[in-house]
């Protein structure tokens, strides 16, 4: 298991504050977790930090206060449009690390992906001229000292 190195570790209380405020900015539906059902407040918000920590007194001035989450948002989003799109840029980066999040997106990853050959690429790279040379040439290689002369 990694373990993500951030300079500064959001407190207890900004953690749960950040659970509030994350659910009143993605709410579970269609199939899909809660921001703090997804626990965007708990390792996937460190991960974000760790990646870009420059977000980070931004995200905790964002958290300060206690009023209603809902209205905290709101008061954000309309005063203090900087916080709020800090807040509201660490929670998706946040909500999308979190693998389960993805796979329930439908989201394939950094997996790679077979490509197999178009029926007429060879058609493609053969047009022109451009490997008559080569096959011209035929196969060059050397045998490894291992290899076993093919009968």
């Amino acid at each position: 298991m990694t373990v993500y190195q951030i300079e500064r570790q959001l407190t207890s209380a900004q953690r749960e504050r950040l659970a509030a405020l994350a659910d009143v900015l993605i709410t579970a539906g269609a199939g899909l977790p809660s921001a703090s059902q997804a626990k965007v407040h708990e390792k996937w918000v460190d991960r974000a930090l760790s990646a870009r920590p420059d977000l980070f007194d931004g995200l905790v001035a964002a958290l300060e206060g206690d009023d209603d989450p809902a209205l905290a948002v709101d008061r954000l989003k309309k005063s203090q449009p900087a916080l709020f799109d800090t807040l509201s840029f660490v929670v998706a980066g946040s909500y999308l690390m979190n693998p389960a999040v993805t796979k329930a997106l439908g989201m394939p990853g950094n997996a790679p992906k077979p490509m197999p050959a178009l029926p007429d690429e060879a058609d493609h790279y053969l047009s022109g001229g451009i490997l008559d040379p080569v096959i011209a040439r035929g196969p060059i290689y050397r045998p490894t000292p291992d290899a076993q002369p093919k009968a």
